[in-house]
């Protein structure tokens, strides 16, 4: 079996691997649909069976799904581009052992109310915090806000030196243009990744993801750019921002909803969003000790104390009847 890692069908023109089981379920119609497909793959890769591809860190698992217009689209293998590390990440809030498409929302809505449902822990950060005089300010300052103070310590880190991380798995910077066009952010103002940025990307089940899914501040600015009449948002980027809850205000600040949508009563969708700092003056940020601590990590991001990245959070709540 030839390498299965960036694998690209230049018939399909996706990274989709075809088994033996796969082609042998199919209808005379799908075959004949897919058979071009199928032979380029048979000559550059060979067809392997399911049992080949299981556990194998080239490959990632996309459980089937339902496109928006109804299709049906089967379970299947995709191969995994470079710089993607571990084999359960998620941008789309579908925890699929690896789904590389974002526009796959198959969310199990664990409703508003179950904050405390997961058993998932966050990162430990104890050692950076004892070893780092800035990490032990973070520390200080944002004891209270947990995911303000998880991601000013995952910018400290630099990416060399991250803890055991149960609740998000990491991009390496070789992936920022992949996730660019899957996220079909790549020529965006603002929100396109830099392809020298690590990627953070948040399982549906962590604590950040609930804290943001349960946010009335979020779902109400969410819900402002849904049009009932058409039953559809008049924008695929909703940005939002947070002033009520300081934990996500110190955390996220300003971010952008990608891919809204609404199924059976549920709303589905990603928050996207770069840690990255602006300069702020006294009009912009009265409260001094705010201002302080924004402007110190604007310096502090200027040198290799501290790395940008960018965010993605996958965001789900019920809608109300």
């Amino acid at each position: 079996m030839a390498n299965l890692r960036n694998f690209i069908n230049a018939i399909a023109n996706d990274n989709r691997i075809y088994t033996a089981e796969d082609i042998g379920g199919m209808t005379s119609k799908e075959f004949l649909a897919n058979e071009k497909a199928i032979d380029y793959q048979l000559n550059n890769l060979g067809i392997p069976r399911e049992s080949d591809l299981a556990g194998n860190l080239d490959v990632v698992y996309v459980h089937g799904y339902t496109r928006d217009d109804g299709t049906e689209v089967r379970a299947h293998y995709r191969s995994k581009p470079d710089g993607v590390v571990g084999n359960n990440y998620q941008m789309d809030g579908v925890a699929t052992g690896g789904a590389s498409n974002v526009d796959n929302f198959n969310i199990e809505n664990s409703g508003l109310n179950n904050v405390d449902s997961n058993n998932m822990k966050s990162a430990d950060f104890s050692q950076l915090e004892t070893t780092n005089p800035f990490a032990k300010i973070n520390a200080e300052k944002n004891a209270n806000r947990p995911d303000a103070r998880e991601l000013m310590n995952i910018a400290l880190s630099g990416f060399e030196n991250l803890p055991e991380h149960p609740e998000f798995n990491v991009f390496q910077p070789e992936a920022a243009e992949y996730v660019n066009d899957q996220l079909n952010i790549q020529n965006s103002k603002g929100l396109s990744i830099p392809k020298d940025w690590h990627g953070v990307i948040y399982d549906k089940n962590s604590g950040f993801s609930k804290r943001l899914s349960n946010s009335p501040e979020l779902q109400t600015q969410i819900m402002s750019k849904y049009d009932k009449k058409s039953k559809k948002f008049t924008t695929n980027q909703i940005g939002i921002g947070f002033s009520e809850d300081k934990n996500l205000n110190y955390s996220i600040g300003h971010g952008t909803i990608l891919k809204p949508q609404i199924e059976n009563g549920e709303f589905r969708g990603i928050l996207f969003d770069k840690y990255d700092y602006k300069w702020l003056s006294k009009e912009e940020l009265p409260n001094a000790e705010t201002r302080k601590l924004n402007n110190s990590a604007y310096t502090l991001q200027n040198t290799p104390l501290l790395t940008n990245y960018y965010v993605i959070i996958p965001v789900r709540f019920r809608l109300g009847k």
